[in-house]
């Protein structure tokens, strides 16, 4: 079984672009296996009722399973995180992938991303998504990147589809290995840079999106809002590392983030 999740709330114009580039660009539809796309929708107060139902709506027209998360509070990352562990709740048993709704992903990522999963399904590992930022939103916020910075677009209706796949095909000329560890992520690419985690500051490969099996999100999960500066993300792999796994980047499994995708109101 392998469920794609994501989470949106406000932007169904994002949904769309986003869902499209997974099912048609990324892979999803041609997967040969069971599988199952789920959309965790966020509503609060401040989101017009309207909102949620075209949201909603337009998932089960499209055959998406939909989870609605009514939000208790207005602390963000509290509420974000809620979401990303429903999402692996909400998911049927098997191989779960979680991306940002403000993430689009290389041609065919989902069918590399599967067969090397199987593939290496009894060894302890986790598959990372080679990251690519918004430079220029990341630029606004004074913030450097660990991955790789691009500008490719802000939303959907911008991305430059025909850019990314040219940059894609150019970051991964010559190189040889479907699956690189830290090490050879470094000598390739000298990305990504290092990490502030709870074992201290660390090479690791951890991007905006992993494979992992549900049992190991419940055994190593949930993922925390924030412990000591370090958010959940991060400190989920901090412990599977500490059990043995091995992080490794999928080469053809690309995705780049624009970044802050709902952070503006979308609604009229």
């Amino acid at each position: 079984m392998f469920t794609y999740y994501t989470i949106i709330g406000k932007d169904i114009n994002l949904l769309k672009g986003h869902i499209k580039n997974v099912k048609w660009w990324a892979g999803f539809d041609k997967l040969e296996c069971e599988k199952e796309l789920l959309v965790i929708v966020y509503k609060n107060d401040n989101i017009p009722a309207h909102v949620t139902s075209e949201i909603v709506d337009w998932c089960l027209t499209n055959h998406i399973r939909v989870h609605v998360f009514e939000e208790p509070n207005d602390i963000f990352l509290n509420n974000l995180y809620t979401c990303w562990n429903l999402g692996y709740k909400q998911a049927k048993d098997g191989w779960v992938f979680r991306g940002g709704s403000d993430q689009a992903f290389s041609k065919d990522s989902f069918l590399h991303l599967y067969r090397l999963a199987e593939e290496n399904k009894d060894r302890k590992v986790v598959l990372q998504a080679n990251t690519i930022e918004n430079r220029e939103r990341l630029q606004k916020m004074n913030v450097v990147s660990r991955h790789f910075m691009m500008n490719l677009g802000n939303n959907f209706e911008d991305f430059d589809l025909r850019k990314f796949d040219f940059y894609v095909n150019h970051i991964n000329k010559g190189v040889k290995k479907e699956l690189l560890n830290i090490q050879d992520s470094l000598r390739i690419w000298k990305k990504p840079g290092k990490l502030r985690t709870s074992l201290g500051e660390i090479d690791r490969v951890d991007g905006c999106s992993w494979l992992m099996k549900k049992n190991e999100w419940e055994k190593y999960g949930p993922l925390e809002p924030l412990w000591n500066g370090i958010t959940g993300d991060v400190l989920i792999h901090d412990r599977m590392q500490k059990d043995g796994y091995e992080e490794f980047i999928v080469r053809d499994c690309v995705t780049y983030h624009f970044v802050q995708g709902e952070s503006k109101r979308h609604w009229k």
